[in-house]
Protein backbone atom coordinates (compact mmCIF):
# COMPACT_ATOMS: atom_id res chain seq x y z
CA UNK A 1 0.00 0.00 0.00
CA UNK A 2 1.35 3.41 -0.97
CA UNK A 3 2.28 5.83 1.82
CA UNK A 4 2.51 9.60 1.44
CA UNK A 5 3.72 12.34 3.78
CA UNK A 6 1.87 15.63 4.17
CA UNK A 7 2.71 18.83 6.05
CA UNK A 8 -0.81 18.87 7.50
CA UNK A 9 -1.72 17.70 11.01
CA UNK A 10 -4.19 14.83 10.66
CA UNK A 11 -7.25 13.79 12.64
CA UNK A 12 -9.40 10.68 12.63
CA UNK A 13 -12.20 10.66 10.04
CA UNK A 14 -10.76 13.76 8.34
CA UNK A 15 -11.23 14.40 4.63
CA UNK A 16 -7.74 15.42 3.46
CA UNK A 17 -6.99 17.32 0.27
CA UNK A 18 -3.70 16.44 -1.43
CA UNK A 19 -2.22 18.35 -4.37
CA UNK A 20 0.83 18.94 -6.59
CA UNK A 21 3.54 16.33 -6.04
CA UNK A 22 1.13 13.96 -4.33
CA UNK A 23 -1.22 14.15 -7.29
CA UNK A 24 1.58 13.59 -9.77
CA UNK A 25 2.91 10.53 -7.95
CA UNK A 26 -0.28 8.85 -6.73
CA UNK A 27 -2.70 9.68 -9.55
CA UNK A 28 -0.55 10.24 -12.62
CA UNK A 29 2.34 7.84 -12.00
CA UNK A 30 0.73 5.09 -9.92
CA UNK A 31 -2.68 5.59 -11.59
CA UNK A 32 -4.63 5.08 -8.38
CA UNK A 33 -8.40 5.41 -8.92
CA UNK A 34 -11.23 6.53 -6.67
CA UNK A 35 -11.65 3.87 -4.00
CA UNK A 36 -7.95 3.02 -3.82
CA UNK A 37 -6.42 2.62 -0.36
CA UNK A 38 -3.29 4.41 0.86
CA UNK A 39 -1.64 5.56 4.07
CA UNK A 40 -1.16 9.23 4.94
CA UNK A 41 1.35 10.51 7.52
CA UNK A 42 0.90 13.98 8.97
CA UNK A 43 3.33 16.56 10.30
CA UNK A 44 2.76 15.22 13.82
CA UNK A 45 3.92 11.73 12.68
CA UNK A 46 0.41 10.29 13.04
CA UNK A 47 -0.54 7.91 10.24
CA UNK A 48 -3.97 6.86 9.01
CA UNK A 49 -5.23 4.49 6.39
CA UNK A 50 -7.42 6.27 3.89
CA UNK A 51 -9.51 5.87 0.77
CA UNK A 52 -9.39 8.12 -2.29
CA UNK A 53 -12.82 9.75 -2.56
CA UNK A 54 -12.49 12.27 -5.38
CA UNK A 55 -9.99 13.19 -8.09
CA UNK A 56 -9.95 16.66 -9.65
CA UNK A 57 -7.93 16.59 -12.86
CA UNK A 58 -8.29 20.31 -13.52
CA UNK A 59 -7.01 21.34 -10.07
CA UNK A 60 -4.56 18.41 -9.97
CA UNK A 61 -5.75 17.40 -6.53
CA UNK A 62 -7.53 14.53 -4.84
CA UNK A 63 -9.27 13.91 -1.52
CA UNK A 64 -8.68 11.07 0.94
CA UNK A 65 -11.08 9.98 3.67
CA UNK A 66 -9.09 8.94 6.72
CA UNK A 67 -10.01 6.03 8.96
CA UNK A 68 -11.30 6.34 12.53
CA UNK A 69 -8.11 5.06 14.18
CA UNK A 70 -4.45 5.93 13.73
CA UNK A 71 -2.04 3.25 12.58
CA UNK A 72 0.62 1.82 14.88
CA UNK A 73 3.86 3.77 15.29
CA UNK A 74 6.78 2.35 13.29
CA UNK A 75 9.54 4.63 14.63
CA UNK A 76 12.42 3.61 16.87
CA UNK A 77 11.78 4.62 20.49
CA UNK A 78 15.05 6.59 20.41
CA UNK A 79 16.45 9.24 18.09
CA UNK A 80 19.26 7.47 16.22
CA UNK A 81 21.67 9.87 14.52
CA UNK A 82 24.27 8.47 12.12
CA UNK A 83 27.32 10.70 11.52
CA UNK A 84 29.55 9.48 8.69
CA UNK A 85 32.89 10.60 7.33
CA UNK A 86 32.19 11.63 3.75
CA UNK A 87 32.58 8.50 1.57
CA UNK A 88 33.02 8.15 -2.16
CA UNK A 89 30.17 9.11 -4.49
CA UNK A 90 27.35 6.54 -4.58
CA UNK A 91 28.04 5.35 -1.03
CA UNK A 92 26.36 8.46 0.38
CA UNK A 93 23.13 7.50 -1.40
CA UNK A 94 23.41 3.90 -0.20
CA UNK A 95 23.90 4.98 3.42
CA UNK A 96 20.98 7.42 3.30
CA UNK A 97 18.59 4.88 1.76
CA UNK A 98 19.44 1.98 4.05
CA UNK A 99 19.82 4.03 7.24
CA UNK A 100 16.38 5.50 6.58
CA UNK A 101 14.89 2.03 6.20
CA UNK A 102 16.53 0.99 9.49
CA UNK A 103 15.08 3.94 11.44
CA UNK A 104 17.71 6.70 11.59
CA UNK A 105 16.29 10.07 12.62
CA UNK A 106 19.20 12.08 11.18
CA UNK A 107 22.01 11.22 8.77
CA UNK A 108 25.02 13.52 8.77
CA UNK A 109 28.11 13.54 6.56
CA UNK A 110 31.27 15.35 7.60
CA UNK A 111 34.63 16.12 6.03
CA UNK A 112 37.00 13.70 7.76
CA UNK A 113 40.78 14.01 7.61
CA UNK A 114 40.97 10.85 5.50
CA UNK A 115 37.92 11.48 3.34
CA UNK A 116 38.83 11.00 -0.32
CA UNK A 117 35.70 12.80 -1.48
CA UNK A 118 35.31 16.53 -0.80
CA UNK A 119 32.23 18.70 -1.28
CA UNK A 120 32.87 22.24 -2.44
CA UNK A 121 30.69 24.82 -0.64
CA UNK A 122 28.71 25.53 -3.81
CA UNK A 123 27.88 21.82 -4.18
CA UNK A 124 26.46 21.21 -0.72
CA UNK A 125 22.88 22.45 -1.22
CA UNK A 126 22.37 20.48 -4.44
CA UNK A 127 23.83 17.28 -2.99
CA UNK A 128 21.77 17.53 0.18
CA UNK A 129 18.58 18.10 -1.82
CA UNK A 130 19.28 14.92 -3.78
CA UNK A 131 20.00 12.91 -0.62
CA UNK A 132 16.92 14.32 1.13
CA UNK A 133 14.76 13.09 -1.73
CA UNK A 134 16.31 9.63 -1.41
CA UNK A 135 15.49 9.70 2.31
CA UNK A 136 11.89 10.70 1.56
CA UNK A 137 11.44 7.85 -0.93
CA UNK A 138 13.00 5.34 1.46
CA UNK A 139 10.76 6.56 4.31
CA UNK A 140 7.68 6.03 2.14
CA UNK A 141 8.83 2.58 1.03
CA UNK A 142 9.56 1.44 4.60
CA UNK A 143 6.37 3.01 6.01
CA UNK A 144 8.17 5.33 8.41
CA UNK A 145 6.38 8.04 10.37
CA UNK A 146 9.10 10.62 9.74
CA UNK A 147 11.63 11.48 7.07
CA UNK A 148 15.13 11.70 8.53
CA UNK A 149 17.04 14.93 8.10
CA UNK A 150 20.17 14.71 5.93
CA UNK A 151 22.88 17.22 6.83
CA UNK A 152 26.51 18.09 6.16
CA UNK A 153 29.00 19.32 8.76
CA UNK A 154 32.21 20.89 7.44
CA UNK A 155 33.65 20.67 10.96
CA UNK A 156 32.60 17.68 13.08
CA UNK A 157 33.99 18.89 16.40
CA UNK A 158 32.30 22.29 16.21
CA UNK A 159 28.93 20.92 15.09
CA UNK A 160 28.62 17.88 17.37
CA UNK A 161 26.02 18.43 20.13
CA UNK A 162 26.74 17.15 23.61
CA UNK A 163 24.90 14.11 24.93
CA UNK A 164 25.25 11.04 27.17
CA UNK A 165 25.11 8.64 24.22
CA UNK A 166 27.67 10.16 21.85
CA UNK A 167 29.70 7.27 20.43
CA UNK A 168 32.42 6.71 17.85
CA UNK A 169 32.96 3.40 16.08
CA UNK A 170 36.72 2.83 16.12
CA UNK A 171 38.15 -0.56 15.21
CA UNK A 172 41.48 0.06 16.94
CA UNK A 173 39.79 -0.07 20.32
CA UNK A 174 38.81 -3.73 19.93
CA UNK A 175 41.86 -5.26 18.30
CA UNK A 176 42.91 -8.27 20.34
CA UNK A 177 40.19 -7.81 22.97
CA UNK A 178 36.47 -8.15 23.55
CA UNK A 179 34.78 -4.75 23.55
CA UNK A 180 31.80 -4.30 25.90
CA UNK A 181 31.04 -0.59 25.45
CA UNK A 182 28.40 -1.07 22.74
CA UNK A 183 26.54 -3.60 24.89
CA UNK A 184 26.75 -1.27 27.88
CA UNK A 185 25.33 1.62 25.89
CA UNK A 186 22.46 -0.49 24.55
CA UNK A 187 21.60 -1.75 28.04
CA UNK A 188 21.60 1.82 29.32
CA UNK A 189 19.16 2.80 26.58
CA UNK A 190 16.96 -0.17 27.48
CA UNK A 191 16.93 1.02 31.10
CA UNK A 192 16.06 4.60 30.12
CA UNK A 193 13.20 3.42 27.92
CA UNK A 194 11.83 1.19 30.69
CA UNK A 195 11.33 4.37 32.72
CA UNK A 196 9.06 5.73 29.96
CA UNK A 197 10.79 9.10 29.36
CA UNK A 198 8.70 11.99 28.06
CA UNK A 199 11.44 12.85 25.55
CA UNK A 200 13.08 10.25 23.34
CA UNK A 201 16.73 9.56 24.23
CA UNK A 202 19.21 10.43 21.48
CA UNK A 203 22.10 8.20 20.47
CA UNK A 204 24.71 9.51 18.03
CA UNK A 205 27.33 7.32 16.43
CA UNK A 206 30.27 8.61 14.39
CA UNK A 207 31.81 6.49 11.63
CA UNK A 208 34.96 7.11 9.64
CA UNK A 209 35.29 7.33 5.83
CA UNK A 210 37.01 4.65 3.72
CA UNK A 211 40.41 5.34 5.29
CA UNK A 212 39.01 5.32 8.80
CA UNK A 213 39.27 7.99 11.44
CA UNK A 214 42.68 9.45 12.16
CA UNK A 215 43.97 8.88 15.72
CA UNK A 216 43.98 12.65 16.27
CA UNK A 217 40.28 12.82 15.36
CA UNK A 218 39.44 10.05 17.82
CA UNK A 219 41.47 11.75 20.56
CA UNK A 220 39.62 15.02 19.95
CA UNK A 221 36.29 13.22 20.17
CA UNK A 222 37.28 11.47 23.38
CA UNK A 223 38.16 14.89 24.82
CA UNK A 224 34.50 15.80 24.16
CA UNK A 225 33.34 12.77 26.20
CA UNK A 226 32.56 10.67 23.12
CA UNK A 227 32.87 6.94 23.96
CA UNK A 228 34.63 4.52 21.62
CA UNK A 229 32.75 1.37 20.64
CA UNK A 230 33.59 -1.71 18.59
CA UNK A 231 31.24 -3.31 16.07
CA UNK A 232 32.19 -6.94 16.45
CA UNK A 233 35.52 -8.64 15.68
CA UNK A 234 35.50 -7.93 11.94
CA UNK A 235 36.49 -4.74 10.11
CA UNK A 236 33.43 -3.28 8.38
CA UNK A 237 33.30 -1.05 5.33
CA UNK A 238 32.27 2.55 5.83
CA UNK A 239 28.85 1.89 4.27
CA UNK A 240 28.29 -1.29 6.31
CA UNK A 241 29.16 -0.05 9.80
CA UNK A 242 26.17 2.34 10.24
CA UNK A 243 23.79 -0.44 9.18
CA UNK A 244 25.38 -2.86 11.64
CA UNK A 245 24.82 -0.38 14.45
CA UNK A 246 21.22 0.44 13.51
CA UNK A 247 20.39 -3.27 13.26
CA UNK A 248 21.94 -3.91 16.69
CA UNK A 249 20.02 -0.97 18.13
CA UNK A 250 16.72 -2.16 16.69
CA UNK A 251 17.27 -5.68 18.02
CA UNK A 252 18.18 -4.47 21.50
CA UNK A 253 15.36 -1.97 22.01
CA UNK A 254 12.61 -3.32 19.73
CA UNK A 255 12.92 -7.03 18.94
CA UNK A 256 14.47 -8.24 22.19
CA UNK A 257 12.36 -5.97 24.37
CA UNK A 258 9.18 -7.04 22.60
CA UNK A 259 10.09 -10.71 23.03
CA UNK A 260 10.23 -10.20 26.79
Amino acid sequence: MQLVFTAQNLQANQLVQLTSAHYQHVIQVLRQPVGAQLEVVGADQQAYRGEIKTIDQEQKSFSVQLAAEALADTELPVNAEIICGLPKREKTEWIVQKATELGASQIVFFAGQRSIMRWRPEQVAKKLARLQQIAASAAEQSHRRQIPVVAYWPNLLKALPTGPHNLVAYEEVVKGQHDTELGRQLRQLQLELSQRPTVKPTVRVIFGPEGGLAPAEVASLQALAVNCIGLGPRILRTETAPLYFLSSLSYAIEVESFAK
